[in-house]
């Protein structure tokens, strides 16, 4: 009988420096404008490392562009992380009033643990906001509609 090896997403004791080539392809098909691709991406570049331990050069900042364009074309768990980069950061210019729109509108398209999620991540931020913020954050959630598939570096890209 053959052994058969299993890819583990265990936790690593220290972070590994070579990568397997996931962040080049997701990278790939995130510039090609696939939603998912750049949501993973954004998450990747949010956390420092991928799911097999391996470091990712990112940031914030990337991960906020990634994030941002997957949001845009109105992938619901794009939405609700972008939310929670903008929650966990101080409130600059107004990121949590954003935050809140980011949440409201992720619930929409939620189910289950994750519509839970959204609605506590809301709820969380809501409570430190003045009325006229969160009735910002409403009226941004209800009028807002998706973008086209726009990968960052396109012309009419608008971060």
């Amino acid at each position: 009988m053959g052994r058969h090896q299993l890819r583990s997403s265990a936790s690593f004791s220290e972070p590994r420096a070579k990568s397997d080539g996931v962040e080049k392809r997701l990278l790939q098909a995130a510039e090609a404008g696939d939603a998912h691709a750049q949501c993973n991406l954004g998450i990747l570049y949010d956390n420092g490392m991928d799911d097999n331990g391996y470091v990712v050069e990112g940031n914030k900042p990337q991960a906020v562009r990634w994030l941002l364009a997957a949001a845009e074309q109105g992938l619901s768990r794009a939405q609700v992380k972008l939310a929670e980069v903008y929650a966990d950061a101080p409130d600059i210019a107004g990121s949590h009033a954003t935050a809140c729109g980011w949440f409201l509108l992720a619930a929409v398209g939620l189910r289950g643990i994750h519509l839970h999620s959204a609605q506590s991540g809301y709820e969380r931020i809501a409570s430190h906001l003045t009325p006229a913020q969160i009735a910002e954050a409403r009226c941004f959630a209800r009028d807002w509609t998706p973008t086209r598939s726009r990968e960052p570096g396109h012309p009419s890209y608008k971060p």
